[in-house]
């Protein structure tokens, strides 16, 4: 389901509100209370990586429901530490369009 761009009609009856992702702490925070069994380093980790794949030009950045998805998962996987290896793969569960995960990819091949 892609987006598509409103009426301008529509656009004069309705009022837009910008909501940021939320500042490193703040998302480490929410993993920490909403993750069972994360341990803070990963929690730090996590918010970090999403962080960072966000500053790249996606369709569809990774939102803070995906990132808690994508923690629980770690943890569930017994992951203690996200090398590159595991963050390339596991993109699937952040990112949900596949140019967006080759993009990703290429990036974090550059910088390992």
């Amino acid at each position: 389901n892609n987006t598509r761009e409103l009426s301008e009609a529509l656009k004069r009856r309705c009022l837009f509100l910008h909501i940021d992702y939320p500042q490193l702490d703040r998302e480490k925070e929410i993993v920490l209370n909403k993750v069972d069994g994360i341990e803070d380093n990963l929690a730090e980790q996590v918010a970090r990586v999403v962080r960072s794949i966000r500053q790249i030009e996606l369709k569809k950045s990774p939102s803070v429901s995906e990132t808690l998805d994508w923690a629980r998962t770690l943890v569930l996987l017994g992951i203690d530490n996200i090398d590159i290896e595991t963050a390339k793969e596991s993109l699937h569960i952040l990112l949900k369009y596949q140019s967006d995960i080759e993009k990703v990819r290429k990036e974090l091949s550059i910088e390992g």
